[in-house]
């Protein structure tokens, strides 16, 4: 489905009237990977949670590089900081992963790889089930995650990066792609889910998945690869919520009392990327 057909199948679903979900009884941990960059919109991201995550939260891990500035800001907040080494025993330049462009230059993309294994190890926090989301998005309205019928729900974008979907096939040939992206900045994951998607990558091993991913990476794209589609597309028993987000540049950051005024009528979240910081526009 090309871009454009995939926005207006995302606009008549925004638009469609849908039920009220009622939340899981179930505890979760949150999990925040960073770098020190983002620390200029984690307290927001950080209000949003508390305020609209519609579960009980038991710890929000802070994953990040060793930086001072990074522990003593979860020391301030009451978070539980984890060095960004100790998941996997190794750092993020050594994946290795570097783009070699077609028309010339290189890039490397370990680190970013490296926050989407973070959130694809199950290795953080003491709860089944953990909310990941970007630093940079705000959540202005109250956001179920789990059903009381224990179903995830995902908040689906119009998205359409075909590399994505390329790499799916590459790892899962069979598995059926929804009609809608699954990148929204923030996704639930089961612990239980993620096992035995780690033993469909990689049944000799229990890392060989991160492996498996590096192996197939096209390394002549910059992004061919995303955690959120994988995942989203491999839980079978889910439920839809259009994302209803609007991007803005760092120009137009405020409080989030007076983000929460603006925005609460016509927006379910916001994010502030941080390419971003420099455009006066925003979406």
């Amino acid at each position: 489905m090309n871009s454009q057909l995939r926005k207006i199948l995302y606009r008549l679903f925004a638009w469609c009237p849908l039920p009220q979900l009622t939340p899981a009884d179930e505890t979760i941990d949150v999990v925040i990977p960073i770098i020190e960059k983002d620390l200029n919109t984690l307290p927001l991201c950080l209000e949003g949670v508390r305020r609209c995550v519609s579960h009980r939260i038991k710890d929000i891990y802070i994953v990040a590089p060793n930086h001072e500035s990074i522990k003593a800001f979860c020391e301030t907040h009451r978070l539980k900081y984890i060095d960004e080494k100790s998941i996997f025993g190794f750092a993020p330049k050594e994946l290795g992963l570097e783009i070699h462009y077609p028309e010339g230059g290189t890039q490397d993309r370990s680190g970013w790889l490296f926050q989407q294994l973070i959130k694809l190890s199950g290795k953080i926090g003491t709860c089944r089930y953990y909310l990941c989301i970007d630093a940079d998005h705000v959540l202005i309205a109250p956001h179920v995650f789990l059903t009381k019928e224990m179903k995830t729900v995902f908040y689906m974008s119009y998205e359409n990066n075909i590399p994505y979907y390329e790499n799916i096939h590459r790892l899962m040939p069979d598995l059926p792609l929804s009609h809608l992206s699954y990148v929204d900045h923030k996704m639930l994951f089961d612990k239980e889910q993620i096992a035995i998607l780690h033993k469909v990558l990689s049944p000799e091993t229990e890392d060989g998945w991160i492996q498996t991913i590096l192996d197939s990476y096209d390394r002549t794209c910059q992004s061919a690869f995303s955690e959120f589609e994988l995942y989203g597309n491999f839980i079978k028993d889910k439920v839809f919520r259009p994302w209803l987000q609007k991007r803005l540049p760092y120009k137009k950051m405020a409080d989030y009392d007076t983000l929460l005024h603006k925005y609460r009528g016509s927006r379910w979240s916001l994010t502030f990327p941080d390419y971003m910081k420099q455009n006066l526009k925003g979406e």
